[in-house]
């Protein structure tokens, strides 16, 4: 792992140890040590959330095909769900667009892509609408993130113009309610 990742991580909460017990068998060693490490809260300067996987399981069941298989293990600042699937690779769920990328098959290559190269970080994540996001409409509460307003499967239009900052949870549901499933 590498630990520039983690510079400026700001907590949000600690991991309690019923969780650690419910995912030690579903995480690899790795992550789980970010946990005990680090706990819940933001990298990238709050771009991507570590979150507990039981606060966007229920949110993933009902959106995501995939689901059976997939552990929500972080959420993006435009609300993308990164997860653990098939105790194998990372994926992203990609709702405002309503995408899947798989992303990285460890860990080891995920953090050290988010560091070095500029192509994941652009193409991936957007790091660019981000940085702009962020100067215009400010930083987010650890349960927000930037949503198209209208969605963008509502003729909505990928201008940071367009961004407001939503509920985490709400915006995905809403987008699953109005535009479908990721199947």
């Amino acid at each position: 792992m590498s630990e520039n990742v983690f510079e400026g991580f700001k907590k949000y909460k600690d991991v309690d140890e019923v969780i650690l017990e419910k995912y030690k068998k579903l995480l690899p060693d790795e992550f789980l040590e970010i946990w005990k490490k680090y706990g819940f809260g933001t990298i990238l300067n709050g771009y991507i959330k570590i979150v507990n996987p039981m606060d966007y399981q229920d949110i993933l069941d009902a959106s995501y095909f995939a689901a059976p298989v997939s552990i929500p293990i972080m959420v993006t600042a435009f609300g993308d769900i990164i997860t653990w699937e098939k105790n194998t690779f990372i994926k992203s769920v990609k709702y405002k667009n309503g995408t899947l990328k798989g992303i990285a098959a460890s860990f080891r290559y995920f953090w050290g892509d988010l560091i070095t190269s500029n192509r994941f970080k652009r193409e991936i994540f957007e790091f660019d609408k981000y940085a702009e996001a962020l100067k215009m409409k400010g930083p987010l509460e650890f349960d927000e993130c930037y949503g198209y307003v209208p969605l963008l499967g509502l003729v909505g239009s990928e201008e940071v113009s367009n961004l407001s900052k939503v509920k985490i949870r709400e915006h995905i549901l809403l987008i699953t309610e109005l535009v479908g499933r990721i199947e």
